[in-house]
């Protein structure tokens, strides 16, 4: 196993008294860096580049991270060991969760980290990563604090799925989704969402998953003609956000605590946003095809994730999927290919848009 970082840019000079950025200031970072005075296209596109520059960094942080724990977790020494058979490595495993570890090896035989020889388990000797550096500066790092707390969480795993401390359940953690959906990351995807919709104050709108923080934001933008309609499985995310609505005084809108699987939907909206909620939907048809009707002709879908799965995309998905499973509604990432096959064989007749490598504009014409 190899690791090659290609260094593609050198530090000159790192100020011995900045011992470290405080969460707080990063905001502050990125809106120096997006301050020049820029035509409005082109600062959109950097708040984008922001996006997808923290997905790439992520990306490969994951996968190191996942190989580091293997070894931790004296996984990959077992298998170095005695390179079992699936069955053997089933009785050879002390942990609680025998199933955890399975799916380590699984994944890891996904990623060629590890192989299948004889039936037997065997460390790949040839795996390689090559790594390049990423433009640290447009690393948004409360993002990755999430994911670092993710993967932390994944040594309660190796006693339960549902030990109490694996805190990233929608209903049980409202609190703890609060905190992440506030961040820096989520703030200028709905920021983009805004710019790319092209939102005003008429605009009707249905948010998919709305969470906590976002119907605050768009429903200051849209009142006082528009309307806001918020869905999300989550009691305790929908109260936390009515609260904070109610101290901006505004009131067109509504929330609903519900599946977006058995809703109805009225073909009456101009825009849909699903941002980083598909990947937890039960049935990717239902949900692409429910959002399609509640559009007017015209209407548009703002398709947010990670990332949107395209050919030329060097994405470790089954590292992402690996530690999402800890969230029990986590059902996978989805390609834009599959969603343009779905939207297809639905019959209807779109234009789609890729805007970023996690972002997916689709129009109902």
């Amino acid at each position: 196993m190899k690791l090659f970082i290609d260094v593609n840019a050198a530090v000159d000079h790192v100020d011995s008294d900045l011992k470290e950025i405080k969460e707080e200031d990063v905001k502050t970072i990125i809106n120096e860096v997006l301050s020049e005075v820029l035509p409005e296209d082109m600062l959109l596109k950097k708040k984008i580049e922001f996006l997808n520059t923290t997905i790439e960094y992520l990306n490969y942080n994951l996968l190191s991270t996942f190989i580091k724990q293997g070894i931790e977790y004296g996984i990959l020494t077992l298998i170095d060991r005695y390179n079992p058979t699936m069955e053997e490595l089933y009785s050879l495993i002390k942990y609680p969760n025998k199933d955890f570890v399975i799916n380590y090896v699984n994944t890891a035989i996904k990623l060629n980290i590890l192989k299948e020889e004889d039936n037997k388990i065997k460390v790949n000797e040839n795996f390689e990563i090559k790594i390049k550096m990423p433009k640290f500066g447009k690393i948004i790092n409360d993002y990755i604090m999430k994911y670092n707390y993710i993967t932390y969480i994944t040594r309660y795993a190796l006693i339960s799925y549902n030990h109490p401390k694996i805190c990233i359940n929608f209903k049980k953690d409202p609190d703890i989704w609060d905190m992440i959906l506030g961040s820096n990351y989520f703030n200028l995807h709905r920021e983009v969402a805004l710019e790319l919709l092209k939102i005003e104050n008429d605009s009707y709108i249905l948010d998919v998953g709305c969470g906590s923080r976002s119907p605050a934001f768009f429903i200051k933008h849209i009142f006082p003609k528009g309307f806001y309609m918020g869905v999300d499985i989550s009691k305790g995310l929908l109260e936390i956000a009515k609260n904070r609505i109610k101290r901006n005084g505004l009131d067109c809108y509504e929330l609903k605590c519900m599946d977006f699987s058995v809703a109805i939907p009225k073909e009456k909206y101009d825009y849909v946003i699903c941002s980083h909620v598909l990947k937890y939907a039960p049935s990717i048809k239902i949900f692409l095809n429910k959002m399609m009707k509640a559009l007017r002709p015209g209407g548009k879908i703002y398709l947010a994730e990670e990332f949107i799965l395209d050919k030329d995309d060097n994405i470790y998905v089954e590292v992402f999927e690996f530690y999402n499973k800890l969230n029990n509604r986590f059902m996978r990432y989805y390609s834009l290919e599959e969603i343009k096959d779905i939207l297809e064989r639905l019959g209807y007749d779109t234009k789609i848009e890729r805007a970023g490598k996690g972002i997916v504009i689709i129009e109902k014409i």
